[in-house]
């Protein structure tokens, strides 16, 4: 298969084409729907086999670390192998995992290795941000906005689906489902998905053909990629750690569990706003420096549900939640674009694949450490405040970023030292 264009108008039908087939691997492709069905499996699964609860949500954990593992593996292939044989494959691959699943006979050993491996393979999804980084080169913020989109989608439509083939089919049943679905998206994966656009090579000099950027040993050695890996783990906190505990912290506030379960909606609703809002900045903004508001929004808003309480806080409240939402929604696009307009494409999926596992220790484990806190301290004030600083830290990271340093004379240089792979590489200034 040719490589995608690049080049041209950011809307081409062709571009379009590959765009379809992002959007449907993502959301029915992908590790995403067996993810979500987790929260509405616990029940019937527990009854059945006889598993607490704790031992159920161990199946979350062996997704997440299996994931955390594979990651820089998979992500250092995506760059190697390539984005098409990766992700058609590792769909292939989930899409029969998740079909076995429905063959669990109690064995709760059987539920964590096969969720462990879906956890392990679905981490090929890596690739698809590479695909649309490379695809959108004159509106990127605007595209992985609308593509970071997708995790609202998911989060609206996956429980549905879910629950449907769970009441007309058993969970058995739903399993069997979802790996239909999850398989059906191959043929059209095969049929519109693309390579990234790489630069011909040099009839002249014979020189390979290199992926635009710098290669991975070069960025792991620049103070600009852990930096900004630390921004988005010091993010992850606010984002998965509160999720489970806010409807208890608002229930504490004086809101009804029902109002609780609304507030949450329209954080979900704000959090696709931002999302779109954050991408229009980063291609208005031409400097990493565009984070640092939407990080301090979310520092203001935690420290706001120190201190909110009562009547007169409700609709404080209210408003904090929706702000919560955006101002995270907006930072989702920005990681991956950083990562892009600092170092390039070559590397993209090493370098997603190095900072995955980070993200993915914090996902599981800062949940656990609130809900540690609240039952010890039945409060969440403290864990509201750490979480306000570390999204104040964010903001000097942010600003300190300085502004984007990767040109195409830069990344001419950066390949070129890569390709002669000398004795002792020198950096190139882009980077040092």
């Amino acid at each position: 298969m040719a490589p995608a264009a690049d080049g041209g108008s950011d809307f081409t039908f062709a571009k379009m084409r590959v765009a379809l087939a992002v959007i449907l691997g993502t959301l029915f492709g992908s590790s995403v729907l067996p993810m979500m069905a987790l929260g509405l499996l616990m029940l019937p699964m527990t009854a059945e086999f006889g598993w607490s609860r704790t031992a159920f949500s161990g199946g979350f954990t062996a997704l997440m670390l299996a994931g955390a593992i594979s990651a820089p593996i998979l992500g250092r292939l995506v760059d190697r192998i390539g984005v098409r044989p990766m992700i058609i494959g590792g769909t292939v691959v989930v899409g029969c995992i998740v079909l076995s699943l429905s063959l669990l006979n109690g064995a709760l050993w059987q539920f964590y290795a096969g969720f462990a491996l879906l956890g392990f393979c679905g981490s090929t999804a890596i690739g698809y941000a590479k695909v649309i980084g490379a695809l959108f080169t004159r509106h990127r913020g605007k595209a992985l906005a609308i593509f970071g989109v997708e995790s609202s989608l998911a989060g609206a439509t996956a429980p549905l689906i879910v629950q449907s083939l769970i009441t007309h089919f058993g969970w058995r049943g739903m399993f069997v489902g979802l790996g239909l679905i999850i398989l059906c998206v191959v043929p059209i994966q095969y049929a519109f998905l693309r390579e990234p656009a790489a630069p011909v090579s040099d009839a002249a000099t014979g020189a390979p053909t290199v992926q635009p950027g710098l290669p991975l040993a070069a960025v792991l050695r620049t103070r600009t990629f852990w930096l900004i890996a630390l921004a988005a783990v010091l993010a992850i906190g606010p984002a998965f750690g509160l999720m489970p505990h806010f409807v208890p912290f608002l229930v504490s506030r004086g809101f009804s569990a029902g109002e609780a379960a609304g507030l949450l909606s329209t954080m979900t609703v704000a959090m696709a706003a931002g999302t779109l809002a954050g991408g229009v900045a980063v291609d208005w903004a031409k400097g990493p420096w565009i984070a640092a508001p939407f990080s301090a929004l979310s520092a203001l808003v935690l420290m706001l549900f120190v201190f909110g309480g009562g009547e007169a806080g409700r609709g404080a409240l209210v408003a904090g939640m929706a702000l919560l939402g955006f101002a995270g929604g907006a930072k989702q696009p920005m990681a991956s674009f950083f990562q892009l307009r600092f170092f390039g494409l070559r590397s993209f999926g090493a370098i997603v694949g190095v900072q995955s596992p980070f993200l993915a220790v914090g996902m599981g484990v800062s949940p656990l450490l609130v809900g540690w806190y609240y039952d010890r301290h039945a409060t969440y004030a403290p864990v509201f405040a750490v979480m306000a600083l570390a999204m104040a830290a964010n903001v000097l990271i942010y600003l300190s970023l300085g502004r984007y340093r990767y040109t195409k004379a830069l990344a001419e240089e950066g390949q070129a030292a890569a390709l002669a792979e000398p004795a002792a590489p020198v950096l190139p200034r882009a980077v040092a």
